[in-house]
C-alpha cells in the first residue's frame, strides 16, 4: 500500500487505499482502490510514471485548483472509476489495451508510440478530451463503440469491423483515417478525414 512519505520504487505493485499526493514517483502496476485517490501535491505539476498497468477503482485526478498531475503508463489502462488528471500518456513498447467501464475525463490522453497500436476491450467514452493518437491505430472490437464528447480526436487511424463512432457536443475528427467503422450522428470535421473502406457508413438519423 502506498501512503503519502512512503515512494515505490520502479518495481514495486503498488495499491493506493485513500488520498496520495504525488510528487513524483515510478512504480510498475498500480491499483487505485474505491477509496482510492491519486493526485499531484498542491505545490507545482508532478509526474507519475507507470511502467504495467493501471487498474482505477477510485479518483485519479488533479488536485482540486492546484496545478496538474501527470501519469505515463507502460502497460494497459483499466478503468472503472474517475480519471480526470490533465495528461496521460501511452508509452508502451508493445501494443496498450484500453478497458471502461466508466467514462475517461481527463484534459488529454496522448499515444507517445506510434509503432504501436491502442485496443480498445470495451467501448469507450471520453468526456471533454484531446485524444491524440500521434499516428498510430485505435482498434476497436467487433461491434465496438466509441464515443466522444465535446472535445477531439486527432492523427491516426481508426478500425474496427462494425464498430461504431459517436461524435456529441461538437466534438469533431482531424487528421484521422476510417476503416470500417460506422460514424452515427452529426459528424464533425476539422481537416483531413480519409474514409479508406466503401463499407464506411455515415448515419445521420436521429
Amino acid at each position: 500500500t502506498w501512503v503519502n512519505w512512503k515512494i515505490p520504487k520502479a518495481t514495486d505493485d503498488v495499491v493506493v487505499e485513500g488520498p496520495v499526493d504525488v510528487t513524483g514517483a515510478e512504480c510498475r502496476n498500480l491499483v487505485v482502490q474505491p477509496n482510492g485517490i491519486l493526485q499531484n501535491r498542491s505545490y507545482t505539476n508532478y509526474t507519475l510514471r507507470v511502467n504495467g498497468t493501471v487498474t482505477n477503482n477510485g479518483k485519479i485526478r488533479n488536485f482540486p485548483g492546484w496545478y496538474n498531475l501527470y501519469v505515463t503508463v507502460s502497460g494497459d489502462i483499466i478503468n472503472n472509476g474517475e480519471w480526470s488528471n490533465s495528461y496521460t500518456y501511452l508509452t508502451g513498447t508493445a501494443d496498450q489495451t484500453l478497458s471502461f467501464t466508466k467514462e475517461f475525463s481527463g484534459y488529454r490522453l496522448e499515444d507517445s508510440n506510434p509503432k504501436t497500436a491502442i485496443i480498445a476491450n470495451t467501448d469507450l467514452t471520453f468526456k471533454n478530451t484531446k485524444v491524440d493518437l500521434n499516428g498510430t491505430q485505435l482498434r476497436l472490437g467487433q461491434g465496438g463503440k466509441l464515443y466522444l464528447y465535446g472535445e477531439w480526436l486527432f492523427d491516426g487511424q481508426l478500425s474496427g469491423p462494425n464498430s461504431e463512432i459517436y461524435l456529441l457536443e461538437n466534438a469533431f475528427l482531424e487528421r484521422v483515417t476510417l476503416d470500417n467503422v460506422v460514424l452515427k450522428g452529426i459528424v464533425n470535421v476539422f481537416s483531413s478525414v480519409v474514409l479508406e473502406e466503401e463499407n464506411v457508413i455515415v448515419d445521420l438519423k436521429k
